[in-house]
């Protein structure tokens, strides 16, 4: 069952491995602080602005649900 746990543990994974990002860099342009970024990441909190970021830096629908690899 895919739930925001799933979902912020693969986009932090991405943030990671692709684009060699840190929480730092998502905070400062999504304009949310550290700790709600790594809320997120954590399953902890479900903010859409902060989901769109990762889509807007690549990562596709197919890859948060699992159905292609991150690489």
């Amino acid at each position: 069952m895919l739930n925001m746990l799933v979902v912020g543990h693969r986009c932090g994974y991405y943030r990671k491995k692709v684009l060699k990002s840190t929480q730092k860099d998502v905070a400062i342009e999504t304009g949310f602080s550290v700790s709600n970024v790594s809320a997120f990441e954590t399953g902890r909190n479900d903010s859409t602005m902060i989901f769109l970021w990762y889509l807007k830096h690549g990562m596709s629908l197919n890859q948060v649900l699992g159905g292609e690899a991150i690489e």
